[in-house]
């Protein structure tokens, strides 16, 4: 019969030992349980605590309800099929609240999913409002342009018929006399930009709102004579390093692999990274009008910093008193500010008309993006994403924007617009 050993028992006189060596090993074990625990039921306790205190005090950066309803806005979107994907940011002043990422940057369920920290989204005509605008509030900054000075003092080739009585404020305001846009002409892109420059006023300057990209190319030519070098560096250098937006640039080209496609060419390749919108394409160099990509996240920050007066984590980009121009309507400029406009939904403005109550002061742009800061309360809303991707005809976002805002302030559900009247 077969027998069967197992392996020896321990010396009797190494028994004791063993037994104490267990029994510290499980008292070590119990204990870094009890200490795991108080840690968690302590931060557990300081986030109730915190989230008490604000609720008392009312000191929520924005309300977790409003925020709530304004994920939901977009999240239904998506669900819808209206839009692949989008991100979003929230935040109030200085502080940022919620970024969120919904859907994907295309329609395939193998798509990139929409990241607000790493998909970039061509912001077309945001571009407006981002750079060009803080490019020339920068100049007036330094003390280099005044805003009521004609532009061609710094630009000699534009000229013809009422331009020299342009300034600096016509052109941002879109109350230049230039029209909307200008057929693209030339070989090369300085030909090309110097025949958009040329193009005629079709009013004298200061008599009626149209809004009009050739005033921001002009503008952006304007700017970069002033500054003595190209503008994105410029931006770079004064703007987009100091407050952090290390994905934002201009033409970040069809090998941008974190670039949401904004159009499906004939070959079937997608089209990102260089701009969708038409004059800006055609013209092949960064321009004033559209061309600029970012992230939700250097969105945030710029967004930010204009809410917060200018300044961002104790870094000033802009004077307080430049920052309030964005949100003052101009004379004679219907509802728009410096390079922004007003916000007031329920009035429907024309283009001529101020808005009586504006609620926000930001820009949208035709890709599908917008900027909002509501003045008084500081809070503000950032929404990107690429309605015009491998549709036939791009749906219009100005009914979810519009309630992605109101909704994240809490205006959609309370008498506070009413009040402001």
């Amino acid at each position: 019969m077969e027998s069967r050993t197992g392996p020896a028992p321990p010396p009797k006189s190494a028994e004791p030992a063993l037994q104490k060596w267990k029994l510290l090993i499980g008292l070590g074990g119990v204990v870094a349980l009890v200490v795991v625990t108080i840690i968690v039921l302590w931060a557990h306790h300081q986030r109730s605590a915190a989230r008490a205190a604000r609720r008392a005090s009312g000191r929520y950066l924005v309300a977790p309800d409003n925020i709530d309803s304004a994920t939901s806005d977009l999240r239904r979107a998506v669900a819808e099929r209206v839009i692949p994907g989008a991100v979003l940011a929230i935040g109030r002043r200085g502080r940022i609240a919620e970024t969120a990422g919904f859907g994907r940057v295309g329609w395939k369920d193998t798509d990139d999913p929409a990241s607000p920290d790493s998909t970039v989204y061509d912001l077309a005509s945001l571009t407006k409002a981002v750079a060009t605008t803080p490019a020339v509030l920068l100049l007036v900054q330094d003390g280099r342009i005044t805003l009521d000075e004609p532009v061609q003092k710094w630009l000699p080739e534009f000229e013809g018929r009422w331009k020299e009585r342009v300034t600096w404020r016509h052109l941002l305001t879109h109350t230049s006399g230039l029209p909307a846009g200008a057929k693209v002409r030339g070989r090369a892109p300085g030909q090309r930009l110097e025949n958009m420059i040329e193009t005629p006023l079709g009013e004298p300057p200061g008599i009626d709102v149209q809004y009009s990209d050739v005033s921001f190319i002009v503008l952006w030519k304007a700017a970069e004579r002033v500054a003595r070098e190209p503008l994105p560096a410029f931006l770079e250098r004064r703007l987009f390093r100091p407050l952090g937006m290390h994905s934002t640039s201009f033409w970040p080209g069809l090998a941008c692999e974190n670039c949401a496609p904004t159009q499906l060419l004939k070959t079937g390749e997608v089209y990102r990274g260089k701009p969708s919108d038409p004059i800006a394409h055609k013209l092949g160099v960064p321009t004033g009008n559209a061309g600029l990509f970012s992230t939700a996240h250097d969105l945030a920050r710029f967004t930010a910093m204009v809410a917060n007066g200018g300044e961002l984590g104790g870094v000033r980009i802009l004077r307080s008193d430049l920052v309030r121009e964005l949100f003052t309507q101009q004379p004679r400029a219907g509802h728009r500010t410096l390079g922004w406009m007003a916000f007031c939904p329920d009035e429907d403005p024309t283009p001529q008309d101020r808005c009586a109550n504006p609620i926000a002061y930001g820009h949208t742009g035709w890709t599908g993006t917008s900027l909002w800061v509501d003045g008084v309360r500081g809070i503000w809303v950032v929404v990107l994403s690429n309605r015009s991707f491998n549709v036939k005809h791009p749906p219009s976002l100005d009914s979810i924007r519009e309630d992605v805002f109101l909704d994240a302030t809490g205006l959609d559900t309370t008498d506070e617009v009413r009040e402001r009247r």
